[in-house]
C-alpha cells in the first residue's frame, strides 16, 4: 500500500447512451471532454492533481453492476487509499439509485477520500451537507424513474400507432423516409435479401419435417446471415436465434409490447395461419421432449412406460441376427422398473390398433354438438346481460368522475377526499372493464373449434393413421394425445390433449345424465382407460357451470391444426 499524497484526485466521467459518444469526429463525442475539462478545473480549485480518470461511455446509470469503470474506481480507491477527492460532473453521473449512492460514497469516505460534484455543493460531512447530498441523490433517483416512465409512455404510443420501437428482427430493415413537408420518419421495410429466406424458413418448418438444428443448418446453407453492427460482424444464426425467429409474432405484421399485440405498419412476411402452424410444430416438439440425436423415431416423446409412467426411449442394438430396435423405459436402464424391452414393430402395431378407440359415433357426436350449442347459447345470453350492466357502471363512473373533477376545481372538497374518491372510482372502472373483457368470449371461435374437433373424431382415424407416413403419424400423436402408456406391447392407457379431452369429459357427463353408454364405446373408451395408474390417468373434464367457470382445461380451446 502506497502512502497517501495530499492534493491528489481521480475523476469519473459517464454518459448514459452510446449515441452520446458518436456525435463528433472525436470518438468520445462532445459530452465526455466537456465533463473532463470541468472536473479538471474543479480539481485545480481544490489544489489537487488529477492522477487517474475513469470513463464510462454509453452506460446507463440505473445499476452499478453494469458499470465496470465505476466498480474499478471503487476498488482501486479502497485498495490504494492514495487520493483525497473523487470528482464527478454531477450526482446524477455518479449514481441514480439512492442505495448505490450511499454505499459507494461510504466506501470512498472510509478510504479517506471525499466525493465532490462540480455542479452541486456536496462533500461536507455536516448535518446540512448530508441533508443536501441526500436531496440531490433523491432527485437523481426520481429523475431516472421519470425518464423511464417517459420512455415507456413514448414506446407504447409509438406501438399503438403501428410503429416499431426497437431494431427490427432479421428479415426487416430500419430505414428513414423523408416526409413531403420536411423532416423524416423512422420506419421498417422488408429486407430484400433476407426477407424471402425468413419466409421460406416458416414454410419449411411448418411441414414438421425439420428440427431446429436442421433449420439452422439449412438457413446457413441458403446464405442467411445476421446484419453487421458496431460490435458484431456478419455471422450465421445460432440455434437459439432460429427458435426466437420462428416464435416471433412480428413476422405476422404485429408488434408485441408487455404481452399485448398491436397491428404494425410493417409488411407481414407470413400469414397468421402459417404462423400458428409453426407454433403448433414448436409446441409439439417441446411437449414431446424430442431432441436432435443420432437415433430418431416418430413415437419418441409420445409413449410412456405402463408400469412406472416414465418416458420410453428408442434403442437400436446390434446382435448376431443384425440390428434390433426396441423401446425401453428410462427407469429400467437404472434397474428401477421391471418393464422389459419392447420391440418397436409391436409397439407401432399397438398404437395403430388403439386408434380404433379414438372415435365418436355419429349419434354421440350429435348429442355433444347439441349440448355444447345449448350451453354456449345460454352463456352468451348471460354474458350480454352482464356486459350491458358493466357498461352502465362505466357510464355512471364517468359521470361521477366529471362531477368530482368540477368539485375539485371549485375547491369544494379537500385534497384527501378527492384522492379517496378518485381511487374508489378507479377501482370500480377497473372492475367493470375486467368483467367486460372476461364476458366478451369468442363463442363463434369456441363453437368452430369444437365442431372441428367433433368432425375429426367422427372420422376413421385408424385408417388415416395406417396410411400416414412417419411425420404425419408423429403430428397426429402429439395433437391428439398428451401421452400413450404402453406395457407388454399393448396400449393400456391414454390421455387426450385439448380440446379432445374436454369433449371426452362432456360426453361422460351427458352419459351420466342419460344413464346409458355408447354402444361404440365412446371417445377413447377402450378398456385401458380404467387401468391407467394414478399419476397419469384421465384428463380434466369440461366444466358445466356458470360463465365464470372454465369450460376447458389449462391449455384452452385453441384451434387445432391437424394435417389429417
Amino acid at each position: 500500500m502506497s502512502a497517501k499524497t495530499p492534493g491528489r484526485a481521480v475523476i469519473y466521467l459517464r454518459v448514459s447512451s452510446a449515441g452520446q459518444v458518436r456525435t463528433d469526429y472525436d470518438p468520445e463525442g462532445l459530452s465526455i471532454p466537456a465533463q473532463r475539462e470541468a472536473c479538471q478545473r474543479k480539481a485545480a480549485s481544490l489544489g489537487a492533481e488529477v492522477v487517474r480518470e475513469y470513463v464510462e461511455p454509453g452506460v446507463s446509470g440505473g445499476s452499478i453492476l453494469k458499470r465496470s469503470a465505476f466498480r474499478q474506481l471503487i476498488a482501486e480507491v479502497r485498495e490504494r487509499k492514495d487520493v483525497d477527492y473523487v470528482i464527478v460532473w454531477s450526482v446524477s453521473r455518479w449514481a441514480r439509485d439512492q442505495e448505490d449512492h450511499w454505499t459507494a460514497r461510504g466506501l470512498i469516505t472510509r478510504a479517506g477520500a471525499k466525493l465532490i460534484s462540480v455542479k452541486e455543493p456536496i462533500g461536507e460531512d455536516t448535518s446540512h451537507g448530508i441533508m443536501l447530498e441526500g436531496v440531490m441523490a433523491a432527485v437523481a433517483a426520481a429523475r431516472r424513474i421519470e425518464i423511464s416512465e417517459e420512455v415507456t409512455r413514448g414506446i407504447k404510443r409509438k406501438i399503438e400507432v403501428g410503429g416499431t420501437h426497437s431494431r427490427a428482427p432479421i428479415g426487416y430493415l430500419n430505414v428513414r423516409e423523408p416526409l413531403p413537408s420536411g423532416g423524416e420518419v423512422r420506419t421498417v421495410i422488408v429486407d430484400p435479401e433476407r426477407g424471402p429466406i425468413v419466409r421460406w424458413a416458416f414454410e419449411a418448418y411448418a411441414t414438421g419435417l425439420y428440427s431446429l438444428t436442421d433449420m439452422a443448418t439449412l438457413l446457413e446453407a441458403r446464405g442467411l446471415r445476421t446484419r453487421p453492427t458496431a460490435r458484431w460482424t456478419v455471422r450465421a444464426l445460432a440455434l437459439s436465434s432460429v427458435h426466437h425467429m420462428l416464435g416471433n409474432a412480428y413476422y405476422t405484421g404485429k408488434v408485441v409490447f408487455k404481452g399485448a399485440a398491436y397491428p404494425g405498419r410493417h409488411e407481414a412476411l407470413v400469414s397468421d395461419e402459417l404462423f400458428e402452424q409453426v407454433q403448433a410444430v414448436l409446441r409439439g416438439h417441446r411437449a414431446s421432449g424430442e431432441r436432435d440425436r443420432v437415433h430418431r423415431h416418430y413415437l419418441k416423446g409420445s409413449i410412456f412406460c405402463g408400469a412406472c409412467g416414465r418416458r420410453l426411449t428408442y434403442s437400436r442394438n446390434k446382435g448376431n441376427g443384425g440390428l434390433y430396435e426396441y423401446f425401453v423405459c428410462t427407469s429400467n436402464q437404472r434397474g428401477q422398473c421391471a418393464q422389459g424391452y419392447q420391440p418397436v414393430h409391436l409397439v407401432e402395431a399397438a398404437i395403430e390398433r388403439h386408434y380404433a378407440t379414438v372415435r365418436l359415433s355419429e349419434a354421440d357426436a350429435d348429442r355433444v354438438r347439441k349440448a355444447v350449442a345449448a350451453r354456449l347459447e345460454a352463456m352468451a345470453e348471460t354474458a350480454e346481460q352482464e356486459i350491458a350492466r358493466c357498461r352502465g357502471v362505466l357510464t355512471q363512473v364517468k359521470d361521477q368522475e366529471r362531477k368530482l373533477l368540477h368539485m375539485h376545481y371549485e375547491e369544494r372538497i379537500s385534497g384527501e377526499l378527492f384522492d379517496e374518491e378518485q381511487a374508489r372510482l378507479r377501482r370500480e372502472r377497473q372492475g367493470a372493464e375486467t368483467l367486460i373483457a372476461r364476458f366478451s368470449l369468442q363463442y363463434e371461435d369456441i363453437a368452430a373449434t369444437l365442431e372441428l374437433a367433433l368432425d375429426i373424431l367422427s372420422r376413421d382415424l385408424q385408417e388415416v393413421y395406417a396410411r400416414a407416413n412417419d411425420t404425419i403419424r408423429r403430428l397426429m400423436n402429439q395433437a391428439l394425445f398428451e401421452g400413450l402408456w404402453v406395457s407388454d406391447e399393448e396400449v393400456i392407457a391414454d390421455q387426450l390433449a385439448e380440446p379432445f379431452a374436454s369433449l371426452q369429459g362432456f360426453q361422460a357427463a351427458l352419459e351420466a345424465e342419460g344413464g346409458h353408454r355408447s354402444r361404440a364405446g365412446g371417445l377413447a373408451g377402450g378398456p385401458g382407460m380404467t387401468k391407467a395408474p394414478a399419476p397419469w390417468e384421465g384428463a380434466k373434464a369440461l366444466v358445466i357451470g356458470s360463465i365464470s367457470e372454465e369450460m376447458v382445461g389449462g391449455t384452452g380451446l385453441e384451434p387445432v391444426t391437424l394435417c389429417v
